[in-house]
């Protein structure tokens, strides 16, 4: 893992061991490597199964990737812990809601995803799913804070690169 300096330069930082938990949250804290996010959003790509192995129903996914926001705005988001994110605001002017484990952006990313894909951002990964396309991918930085300037121009070139390649942009 990286931390950013006031430079610019990233420094190594020691590599935090896991321990037993304290206090439990919905996701904060697990631990996990790029194919096995990438089993992850495959399995919720195909509506819940994969390999044959129905791991979450069609409906429950469906539900999940529905608005359950309304017309409230996900807009900028602000840090608690600026040591750990950075405020962001992802797609600014596009209009983005919260559905039951991700962000869905609303309207088309020009160059890139399809309205009604689904994205999250640990602190140090960010995934997105399009089911319109029926395309997902995983970018991992190990850079804190999490919404690193830099980290996130790659990210966006990656995506735009990514449906670009598949003639899908």
């Amino acid at each position: 893992m990286h931390k950013r300096k006031p430079d610019g330069t990233l420094e190594a930082e020691p590599l935090e061991r896991p321990s037993v938990p304290t206090k439990f949250s919905g996701g904060g804290g697990i631990y996990s490597t790029a194919p096995d996010y990438l089993t992850l959003v495959r399995m919720l790509l195909n509506g819940g199964s994969l390999n044959n192995a129905c791991v979450l129903r069609p409906e429950t996914v469906a539900l999940m990737n529905r608005n359950q926001t309304g017309d409230i705005e996900t807009g900028r988001l602000k840090t608690m812990a600026p040591g750990l994110s950075n405020d962001v605001d992802f797609f600014p002017g596009m209009h983005l809601r919260w559905g039951l484990g991700y962000m869905i952006t609303m309207g088309l990313v020009p160059g890139g995803r399809s309205a009604g894909s689904l994205t999250w951002g640990g602190l140090l990964n960010n995934y997105w799913i399009d089911p319109a396309k029926h395309m997902a991918a995983v970018f991992m930085t190990q850079v804190l804070p999490f919404a690193d300037h830099h980290a996130l121009r790659v990210y966006r070139d990656f995506e735009h690169g990514v449906y670009r390649a598949v003639g899908a942009a």
